[in-house]
This record gives C-alpha cells, sequence and structure tokens, in this order.
C-alpha cells in the first residue's frame, strides 16, 4: 500500500511540474499569441507594393508572442520598425478575442538617385538603375517600384552615387541629401512644371558651407535651371531660396518659343539674374 501510495505521489508531483512548466506555456501560447488573421495595420499607401504586415509578422516571429505578457505592446511595435517600409509604430492597441490593432507611419518616396555600374571585364556593358529614397534620404526596396514608377519622383544625378548602407538604411550621402532639400522644396510644383530631374556638380568657385551646385532640368528637357547651391547652404552674394523660388516659377509660367532642339536656361546664382529664359543649343 506504501510502495502504490508512493507511485501516485509520484505521478501526481511529475505531473504537476510537468504541466507548470510545459502544458501551462503550450496553453498559453494556443489560447494567447498574436494570429495573423486578428492582426491590423495602417491601409498601405499605394507606392508600398510589399505586403508589410505579413512581412513583419512572419520576420519577426510575432506568432510566439503572448498577448498576456505585459511587453508585448512593445515588442509588436519594434517588430515594425524594422521594416523598411516603416517609418515609425505610433501605438499598438489590444481588443477583446485576440485583435490587434498597430498603427504606422509609412516612409513615401520622394526621389529616385541614379546609378550607372561599370563591368570591369567589360567597360562597353553598364547597368543603369535607380535607388528610391524618402524625404530623410532613407534607401527604399527597389522591388516596389516598376520601370515606369520611377517618373513619379524627382530623379536625382551624380558622380558614382552609391548607397552607403542597404534597404532601410541612410543612403549616406551629403550631395543626395542637399539634392532632397531642394526636392522637397520644389515637390508641390513638380507635376504643374514637369520637373524632373536635378543634377548634382561640384562648384570649383563655392565660398559657402557646401562645395556642391544643383541644377533642375525638365521632363521634356526643353528647360534647365541652374539653382545654385542648396536651401540653406547659400554662398555669399547668393539669392535666398525662397526668391530663387519665386523667380524660377515666374520664368516657368512664360510660354517657350518654337524652337525645337534647344533648351532654354535660366541662371538663379547671382542676384542680377535675368528672368527671361537664355537659349542655347544643346
Amino acid at each position: 500500500g506504501g510502495a502504490l501510495l508512493f507511485a501516485v505521489g509520484s505521478l501526481v508531483i511529475f505531473g504537476y511540474f510537468g504541466w507548470y512548466y510545459y502544458g501551462a506555456d503550450h496553453l498559453d501560447h494556443a489560447l494567447y499569441s498574436l494570429r495573423m488573421e486578428k492582426l491590423a495595420v495602417s491601409p498601405q499607401p499605394p507606392w508600398i507594393k510589399s505586403k508589410v504586415a505579413e512581412e513583419v509578422y512572419q520576420n519577426g516571429r510575432l506568432d510566439r508572442i503572448s498577448l498576456l505578457d505585459a511587453r508585448a505592446n512593445a515588442a509588436i511595435a519594434q517588430a515594425f520598425e524594422t521594416h523598411h517600409w516603416v517609418d515609425t509604430t505610433t501605438r499598438v492597441s489590444k481588443a477583446v478575442g485576440g485583435r490587434v490593432t498597430v498603427d504606422l507611419v509609412y516612409r513615401q518616396p520622394v526621389a529616385m538617385v541614379f546609378f550607372e555600374k561599370l563591368n570591369d571585364a567589360d567597360p562597353s556593358d553598364v547597368t543603369k538603375g535607380f535607388f528610391p529614397i524618402d524625404g530623410e534620404g532613407t534607401v527604399l526596396p527597389t522591388a516596389d517600384f516598376s520601370s515606369d514608377d520611377v517618373w513619379n519622383y524627382f530623379m536625382i544625378i551624380a558622380d558614382e552615387a552609391r548607397p552607403a548602407g542597404d534597404t532601410g538604411m541612410p543612403y549616406g550621402d551629403v550631395r543626395i541629401t542637399q539634392a532632397l532639400q531642394l526636392c522637397q522644396l520644389l515637390a508641390k510644383y513638380r507635376e504643374t512644371y514637369q520637373l524632373q530631374e536635378i543634377w548634382v556638380h561640384r562648384d570649383n568657385l563655392a565660398s559657402g558651407a557646401s562645395p556642391w551646385s544643383l541644377s533642375v532640368i525638365t521632363r521634356d528637357k526643353a528647360r534647365a535651371i541652374v539653382w545654385g547651391h542648396a536651401p540653406q547652404y547659400e554662398a555669399r552674394g547668393e539669392l535666398p531660396a525662397d526668391e530663387k523660388l519665386s523667380r524660377m516659377l515666374t520664368w516657368l509660367k512664360q510660354p517657350l518659343p518654337a524652337s525645337p532642339g534647344e533648351v532654354h536656361r535660366l541662371d538663379l546664382r547671382m542676384v542680377d539674374s535675368p528672368t527671361t529664359p537664355v537659349s542655347r543649343h544643346q
């Protein structure tokens, strides 16, 4: 009788500890883990082709998170902020039935950085493409953009402009950062006046805070505006950005003469810059 009681008692004890350490954990996971079908996020804007919620759920192993854990909300927010399309997570909220809502601020593309890559084995073999970036200069996934999509944004062109980091990281090039400042200033006029390319050149005579000079080319390449230094980087005696913008818009509103094969230029670097086009053959 004593042996039987000992055996039964052992089973009860081992069963208790087994349930405590393993069974409860599995039950908790089954009943309170975050499920994909109960995860809702802010609607994606049209420029994002990736399935952000699904990618974060899988790559971030969100199925392992227990909604009973006091750190669950922070863990979910952190997982989403690692995604290259997410700028920040503003709120994570839980509701009855295991539902979780995540409010996100998505990154918005502002420009494409043009690049050329030479084949060392064959110099005639040149690969051309674009790196999409947002207003902060963060590199966005190229897979979400087609060859037609690139025309919906400014194109920044600078020699050997390769990003310093991978997708989701800062571009890491001061020329691109300064060109983006001009893109932000001109953003609301881009479509109206078909502003397309932002060229970055070294200004060998620069006396200001930056050695880089910017030019703006329209989509039809009929107009070219020599802008000068980026906003807030003007050289001594150079027009401020707001006055350059006013002069540029006045000039862009003027009709062009019928002169096929010519590019009409406006130089905004000097205080006495003309506001009428100066024509020169390409």
